[in-house]
């Protein structure tokens, strides 16, 4: 055995060593972790789907598997903790078989299988897994904030209008998001709850529940009618303010997007007039360098 493949394969029983005591230690508990789950806005999980495995999800705390911003993504999608840990060890495991079973295979047919090239390929196709699902994860995610950007400008619209009818702002709130149906509105309807039963503004709950998010509309729309008071024609035309905002930023959202489509519609065209000069210059191009 080589030196390389001996210090990989010790420090592969270091990390597994590692990992398995961090698993059976007992987990201390996080005080920061606990009075955030105590106080956080509901993000939408019914409660018979909440996690019933709070040990594991504690180790994978411990071991980095999750982390703010991966809890963030999660609440965005109304994902539990423990079920998307273990799909993405089960997807890393499975994807760092794949060498060490081609491996098996080739030595049992009696081909020389380097056990240096097979830690590399193991440990590149676990990293390439990881990598994979996280990267899902956050794309999903950043659909599910628009969804909710958009789900928060049409509540905005809504409650203007009963305002301007003469509503309060709890009932008119209230009104605009049980106007709208899935996971955003679900959301505002229970931020609006929670500042109902805690005597909070809404507007402090949406804040909160876009901290959690990781939505800045919600925080800024915290922010402004918070200086314009919860009453009157203020805070009717700081709703207007922000709801033309929140539209104005999706139409350029929308357009952004249609010209990165153009652009990649383009890529193909550009492939294949590329492919047909090399195709026909290099005839000519071998003829004259060879003619010299």
């Amino acid at each position: 055995m080589s030196v390389l493949a001996a210090g990989l394969l010790g420090a592969a029983c270091g990390a597994a060593i590692w990992a398995g005591l961090v698993v059976t230690a007992p987990a201390r508990p996080d005080l920061a972790r606990a009075l955030d789950a105590l106080t956080r806005p509901a993000s939408g999980i019914d409660a018979g789907q909440a996690d019933r495995s709070p040990n594991f999800v504690a180790v994978c705390w411990r071991l980095g598997i999750l982390r703010a911003s991966v809890r963030a993504d999660l609440d965005a999608l109304n994902q539990r903790e423990s079920a998307y840990s273990r799909r993405l060890l089960r997807l890393t495991g499975i994807s760092a078989a794949i060498p060490i079973t081609i491996a098996l295979l080739l030595a049992a047919t009696g081909n020389a299988v380097s056990v240096s090239i097979v830690i590399v390929l193991t440990v590149a196709f676990a990293i390439l897994a990881w990598a994979v699902v996280e990267i899902e994860l956050r794309t999903e995610a950043a659909r599910a904030r628009a969804e909710a950007v958009r789900a928060l400008a049409v509540v905005l619209s809504l409650t203007a209008m009963a305002l301007s009818g003469g509503a309060g702002v709890d009932s008119a709130l209230r009104a605009a998001a049980a106007a709208g149906t899935g996971a955003p509105f679900t959301r505002i309807k229970a931020a609006l709850d929670r500042a109902a039963l805690l005597g909070q503004t809404p507007w402090a709950t949406l804040g909160e529940l876009g901290e959690r998010l990781g939505v800045d509309a919600y925080t800024q729309l915290a922010a402004t009618t918070a200086l314009a008071g919860t009453e009157g024609a203020r805070i009717r035309a700081s709703l207007v303010d922000r709801s033309n905002a929140l539209r104005t930023q999706r139409l350029a959202d929308i357009e952004t997007d249609a010209l990165a489509s153009t652009e990649r519609m383009s890529l193909p065209i550009v492939a294949m007039a590329t492919a047909f000069v090399v195709i026909v210059g290099y005839p000519a191009l071998e003829r004259i360098m060879t003619g010299l």
